[in-house]
């Protein structure tokens, strides 16, 4: 008796965690990508603004540094619009600048 009610719960749970899993999914950001390391230096910091700002907002990397061949994922905590410039520094003094990056339709920016 316990092993049918058991059973049709086990069910309900991984349906309902599934639910969950996809609609986390659904609700990303659409500017939200990965970064991608093609240098051969490691990158410590990443600055993303909008292509209407003057200014490089503010790190976002933070203390984490991304190794060469290495990759991470950048969330977007909201706000509107998709047009932005990229800019990183590496850690032997280079920077790396992308303008005008439409992130809406950028899921991957490779910096080489």
């Amino acid at each position: 008796m316990i092993r049918t009610i058991a059973s049709p719960l086990i069910g309900v749970l991984m349906l309902a965690s599934m639910a969950v899993a996809s609609t986390s999914s659904a609700l990303a950001d659409p500017r939200d990508f990965t970064l991608v390391n093609n240098t051969d230096g490691m990158i410590t910091h990443l600055f993303v603004s909008t292509v209407d700002t003057n200014d490089w907002e503010e790190d976002v990397l933070g203390r984490d540094v991304l190794s060469p061949g290495e990759s991470v994922d950048i969330y977007f905590p909201g706000g509107t619009g998709c047009m932005y410039d990229i800019k990183v520094l590496v850690a032997d003094g280079r920077e790396g600048y992308l303008y005008g990056i439409n992130l809406c339709t950028t899921s991957t920016v490779t910096f080489s």
